[in-house]
């Protein structure tokens, strides 16, 4: 009982700062300062979920058994490689997918700025998803997870609530989506949440921990957000929906089902190994 109402707390809460975060972002920005500029609606969307979990954990007795702090690295070094290399890999298909299919376009002049943003895009990362994975995967996972639910609806849970998550700060942030791009993107970017998170999900259960999810983000955050904001990419122009390393693009999608799938299938394999 205490997890249900508390899973209902940290949901209610969640959503309800994502959305008044994004109505204060614009009055908290710098006058004057350039497109894409945070200001302090951005601070409170990624910080409040990481302080909800701590209030729950301390007062609401959820404790903290469940977090997932050892890195467990013995007998793991499948999943963990695996968190190092998913996003490098899908990201990789992606654009070499694209390139063929006439998706994008490599600029060829902005490698070296894309090589340029990796590291200090790697270090913001790591910082930023001690926030957010902390959260996600080392409270929102775990709780729904002992539940006893059906494994793929308990991912699908826990992938819907942190896109919807995503969704106020998207609309706030994200400068570029027009109202005519919302009818896809929205739902694309919920589907693509449920499964990056059966990725995700598969290897913290396989695990018990949470750092193979955080430095699995902070890989793809870093690759990701360097390939698109140093124009090393360029999309195509009503093809991007199919071929943007984001999660809401349709080939990323397809990938993380296929590669989520199969973990799943290691996964349950394993452990009939065990027992």
């Amino acid at each position: 009982m205490t997890t249900k109402r508390n899973l209902f707390i940290f949901t209610v809460f969640v959503l309800a700062i994502a959305v008044l975060a994004s109505i204060i972002e614009p009055f908290t920005v710098p006058p004057g300062a350039e497109t894409g500029t945070s200001g302090l609606g951005q601070l409170l969307w990624l910080i409040a979920p990481f302080v909800i979990m701590l209030l729950l954990r301390i007062f609401g007795g959820d404790g903290w058994s469940d977090l997932g702090l050892r890195p467990n690295f013995k007998g793991n070094g499948f999943w963990w490689l695996v968190s190092i290399l998913v996003f490098p890999v899908v990201i990789t298909l992606v654009v070499l997918l694209g390139v063929l299919l006439r998706g994008l376009e490599l600029d060829a002049n902005m490698s070296s700025v894309f090589v340029a943003a990796l590291f200090p895009g790697f270090i913001s990362a790591l910082f930023k998803n001690i926030f957010e994975e902390f959260t996600w995967r080392g409270y929102l996972a775990p709780k729904v997870y002992s539940l006893k639910m059906k494994i793929w609806l308990s991912h699908a849970i826990v992938g819907l609530v942190w896109g919807a998550w995503h969704l106020p700060f998207v609309f706030a942030f994200w400068h570029y989506l027009t109202p005519n791009m919302l009818w896809y993107f929205v739902p694309l970017l919920l589907i693509g949440s449920i499964a990056q998170s059966v990725v995700y999900g598969e290897i913290r259960l396989a695990t018990n921990s949470v750092w193979p999810a955080w430095i699995m983000h902070t890989i793809g955050n870093t690759l990701g957000n360097a390939l698109l904001l140093s124009g090393f990419i360029q999309l195509i122009s009503g093809r991007e929906v199919w071929f943007t390393p984001g999660a809401e693009g349709v080939v990323s999608i397809i990938l993380f089902f296929v590669i989520g799938f199969w973990l799943h299938q290691r996964r349950m394999g394993y452990r009939q190994d065990r027992d």
